[in-house]
């Protein structure tokens, strides 16, 4: 928006000056004229121009929108700023670029500007002149104070939410911050449509629409967490600026899986500008945590940056005798090798040493729970799970003159079990027992257990002019190769115990193991090339069309021989989508999306099934109100997964040389799920900041075994979820205070093996928080979680340790500093 200044006859002596300096500015002092074929400066386009040096990216936003730009050189030595990207006219992405430059605007015609030094006698250019500013929002989310944000990066170009025909969610820094959200865990616990699933209290699952997200992204690289026996840990929420989460098949993002989503939790970055910011949390069951944040400027002229940030994590549980420690270090360096050409790199080290349970609470014989209490650990005070992750990256980003911009990146992923870092107790049920409490209790340790993932990834897109009509493109080509070993365990403490009996301190002193089978390794490698061509059809129309070739390899060994190999040749992903720009504030849209998963099971012929194919359709639409600081959507999804392997009970039984027992396989499954999304994210009325979604999602067996056909994929997920955080801060003299609250609601679910069935009736959790901010500087927040101490199980299965709490009440008080 354009806000102009009423005369001052007291300050037109300053004016006057100011009016004089551009004119000198732009005539003298070797003078740079930026030129390009002038547009109609109201309306509104897409932009996609990162973060660089000012003069760079002045030049880049001229070129593509139209715009004159005069200026002296020398105003712009050494600046940087963060780009733009989203929706916005001309002199609203001007206004975002030249925000915190210390340079003005003077605007000379419609499609002209003078840029000038700030002058520090306020009002100096109050006299016929023009100062624009914006309230939209960039890519990144730090320091925006919103739950949304103007571009997500998901999809491997930046585009607003609005203009990305999927259902997306962006976990925000902000809402980080004021939910005290700390890994990966608690963030999807609040994102619409996602279920946590705790395979034990290390290893977690997430689910969406039905199916498992089974990788995670950093910055857009592929990460698969189920690797390297348990050695994944969770990522720290101090290092992310934002978290975007895409549901439904993702095919052309990440190659193979299953079509249920992608996370992309998108680090910190160095900052032009220096600033630091550190924490204390205090909370229930002894937490501890500390946090540390410095970032700015290494050089004079700021064209190396850096950024480093630390954190202690202590802390207790609600169950007796476990605990947690981690210790996360992150730094991150800028390297900008000219105008136009960046170079980031970076690393990120966590150190996690937890007691772990392997297994939770038992059920009775009949599913139902076994009445133990919230503070009952069935586990022993020795137990451990201790481990590490290690990420390096590097990334290259080169704008050229065209708009086009070429982006290389490299990252390598180690996670690893310590020596002997895994030990953990576990129970199962003796056969023919009459008495429920009664378990055969067994010790099992692992010498340790790690997964290398090697990703290399190259992407060229910009746009080009055809029949009249701007349109873009994107090429790019990706390998990833994930080197595995899972935990080589023996077990050998084993007997019987009344769990009414246990004690962990005390009931079961910690065996000494020293004999260990062979580590079971793995290699997967994937290969991929890719396109996405973005068709402006017309003014209101948009086309987005794109294929990945994939290439899979797959080997496994065990006892130091071949235990499997297959491979997956040219399996073309395809992907199509419409969004059609109803008015100013909404877009409807439609897309088709597939993703492709590999299968072990073999035919009849000996040879490996053709992988499952999850296909989805999806539909709705997304509403951008206020500059883009509020985002709405209203989805409807449908997805097929097909190809499934079941019994070929046309062959022989048993099917040999492959299964010796029962039948050779057949791809012939098909499963589906179906539902609707109604999401909002950001600011309603100014200082209200709402975030979440109400998701309903049914799912079906279409054709399996004569016992799955006909129902849900996953029973324990939901039909019905609710998640929903919103703060408000106080108008007037109550400023300084800041109030939010949030709840988490879902429907029934159940778990049946049998005649024995474990089940949780709907329920919801209350969350709240207050702010009270001392002074720009110093803030203290209260956050309660489950404020009404709500007892639910948080997953449930009719077996010996199948019965999860959820979180009891709990408090935590947070100390916020920046300097």
């Amino acid at each position: 928006m354009i806000h102009r200044r009423p005369h001052r006859p007291d300050r037109l002596r300053h004016a006057v000056q100011a009016a004089l300096l551009g004119l000198g500015l732009s005539a003298a002092a070797l003078p740079v004229l930026v030129q390009a074929a002038p547009v109609s400066q109201n309306q509104q386009r897409d932009w996609n121009i990162a973060a660089g040096p000012l003069a760079s990216v002045l030049d880049q936003l001229a070129r593509q929108g139209g715009l004159s730009l005069s200026f002296d050189a020398n105003i712009l030595q050494g600046k940087t700023t963060r780009g733009v990207q989203g929706r916005y006219d001309s002199a609203q992405a001007l206004s975002i670029v030249l925000q915190g430059s210390d340079v003005q605007v003077q605007q000379e015609s419609p499609s002209s500007f003078l840029l000038i030094p700030a002058i520090d006698a306020g009002g100096a250019l109050e006299l016929g002149a023009t100062s624009i500013s914006s309230d939209r929002l960039g890519e990144t989310t730090e320091h925006s104070g919103s739950y949304t944000t103007g571009a997500v990066t998901i999809g491997k170009t930046a585009q607003s939410i609005r203009r990305t025909p999927q259902s997306v969610t962006v976990v925000t820094r902000q809402r980080i911050d004021d939910q005290n959200i700390t890994n990966l865990t608690n963030l999807l616990e609040q994102t619409p449509g996602v279920v946590v699933n705790m395979t034990d209290s290390e290893r977690v699952q997430y689910y969406s629409r039905g199916y498992a997200i089974d990788a995670i992204q950093y910055d857009g690289a592929t990460v698969v967490q189920g690797s390297g026996g348990g050695s994944f840990i969770q990522s720290d929420s101090a290092i992310i600026d934002r978290a975007e989460i895409l549901r439904g098949a993702t095919g052309m993002l990440r190659g193979a899986g299953n079509p249920s989503g992608t996370v992309n939790l998108v680090r910190k970055r160095p900052t032009a500008e220096f600033q630091g910011e550190g924490s204390v949390t205090l909370g229930s069951w002894d937490a501890q945590r500390y946090v540390a944040d410095v970032s700015g400027p290494l050089t004079e002229t700021g064209n190396v940056r850096g950024r480093m940030i630390a954190v202690h994590d202590d802390k207790d549980h609600f169950q007796n005798s476990r605990m947690e420690r981690k210790e996360v270090l992150y730094g991150v360096l800028a390297f900008d090798l000219s105008d136009s050409t960046t170079l980031t790199t970076g690393l990120e080290w966590t150190k996690l040493d937890a007691t772990g349970a392997w297994g939770n609470l038992p059920a009775d014989f009949d599913g139902k729970p076994l009445p133990f209490g919230r503070s009952t650990y069935l586990g022993s005070d020795w137990n451990r799970w201790d481990r590490s992750n290690l990420q390096t990256f590097a990334e290259l980003e080169h704008r050229f003159d065209n708009d086009w911009k070429l982006k290389l990146m490299a990252q390598r992923t180690h996670f690893e079990l310590d020596d002997h870092g895994f030990k953990q107790t576990f129970f199962s049920r003796p056969t023919g027992t009459s008495n429920p409490y009664l378990m055969n209790y067994q010790v099992t340790e692992g010498d340790g257990g790690e997964s290398i993932q090697n990703n290399l990834s190259a992407t060229l897109n910009g746009p080009f002019e055809l029949l009249g009509r701007t349109h873009e493109l994107m090429l790019g080509v990706e390998r990833i190769r994930n080197d595995s070993y899972a935990s080589a365990t023996n077990n050998v403490a084993s007997g019987q115990f009344d769990l009414r009996d246990w004690d962990p301190k005390t009931s079961l002193p910690e065996p000494d193991i020293t004999i260990f089978a062979h580590p079971v390794r793995t290699r997967t490698t994937q290969q991929a090339a890719y396109a996405t061509w973005r068709i402006s059809l017309a003014e209101p129309l948009t086309a987005i069309i794109g294929a990945r070739n994939n290439w899979y390899d797959y080997e496994q060994e065990n006892n130091v021989k071949s235990n499997g190999k297959f491979a997956v040749d040219n399996k073309i992903v395809p992907y199509a989508a419409l969004i059609y720009d109803i008015n100013d504030n909404f877009s409807t849209y439609a897309s088709y999306t597939e993703i492709f998963n590999p299968q072990t099971a073999t035919g009849v012929s000996g040879a490996v099934l053709e992988p499952t194919t999850g296909e989805a359709y999806e539909t709705g639409i997304k509403g951008e109100f206020y500059e883009g600081r509020l985002n709405t959507s209203l989805a409807f999804f449908r997805i097929y997964q097909v190809g499934n392997a079941l019994d070929d009970i046309s062959g022989p039984n048993p099917c040999l040389p492959n299964y010796t027992s029962g039948y050779c396989k057949v791809a012939a499954g098909k499963n589906r799920s179906q539902g609707f999304e109604l999401e909002i994210s950001g600011e309603v009325l100014p200082g209200w900041n709402v975030g979440g979604g109400y998701t309903y999602n049914t799912t079906e067996y279409l054709k399996d075994t004569s016992n799955s056909t006909g129902n849900p994929i996953r029973t324990t997920d939901p039909k019905r979820m609710l998640r929903l955080f919103t703060s408000y801060r106080l108008p007037g003299e109550l400023e300084a205070w800041t109030i939010g609250g949030g709840v988490q609601a879902q429907s029934d679910i159940y778990n049946r093996n049998g005649t024995a069935e474990a089940s949780q009736a709907g329920y919801a959790v209350y969350n709240g928080m207050v702010n009270y901010r001392f002074n720009q500087q110093y803030s203290l927040q209260l956050n309660a979680n489950n404020i009404f101490d709500k007892k639910y199980y948080r997953q449930v299965a009719p077996t010996p340790t199948g019965y999860y709490w959820g979180d009891p009440r709990n408090v935590s008080v947070t100390l916020r500093g920046s300097f």
